[in-house]
């Protein structure tokens, strides 16, 4: 859940016209070496976050599954749904701003680099998966519809053995 709250006084207030959970993901322009915090609801993709991650941000694990950070206009809060998924972002945004700051480890660049490698096989396997899932389903339906066929054509022959039955009696 994403919370949003102007000036420094009072409680946030959740994003967006609907409640519900958001896709929350942070986005590095290579060339401006510049990241962004998007968010969007996941059931009308409503864009609930879209702030710049600055240089000298200061990022605060307000609680093991709420975190929040401002800029000059107002306060941001993530409220994550696990504890691994906020340490996960959270692992992220500080990675940005090392990199911003110039403070940047190679092993944690390299870390960075690895978990992003490791999100893409993980996404890479799910579509793998999702592709063998519906491969399978077509092959299903296809293999339903041929015995449907061929019990049609049984049908129809039994029917067309009982009328020459029928007709062969009558003569």
């Amino acid at each position: 859940v994403v919370s949003t709250q102007s000036g420094h006084y009072g409680r946030g207030l959740p994003s967006g016209n609907s409640p519900g959970m958001a896709k929350v993901q942070v986005y590095h322009h290579t060339v401006n070496n510049t990241y962004r915090v998007v968010g969007r609801k996941i059931n009308d993709h409503a864009v609930v976050i879209n702030c710049a991650l600055l240089k000298g941000l200061r990022y605060h694990v307000a609680t093991e599954r709420f975190h929040q950070w401002r800029d000059q206009r107002q306060v941001y809060g993530l409220n994550f749904a696990s504890s691994a998924e906020a340490e996960e972002f959270g692992n992220i945004v500080r990675d940005c701003l090392a990199k911003l700051s110039g403070t940047v480890s190679p092993a944690m660049d390299t870390t960075a680099q690895q978990r992003a490698q490791e999100e893409e096989q993980r996404l890479e396997d799910e579509r793998l998966r999702i592709e063998d899932e519906r491969r399978r389903a077509e092959e299903e339906i296809a293999r339903r519809n041929e015995e449907e066929r061929l019990a049609m054509e049984k049908i129809q022959k039994r029917k067309k053995y009982r009328l020459r039955l029928c007709v062969d009696t009558t003569a």
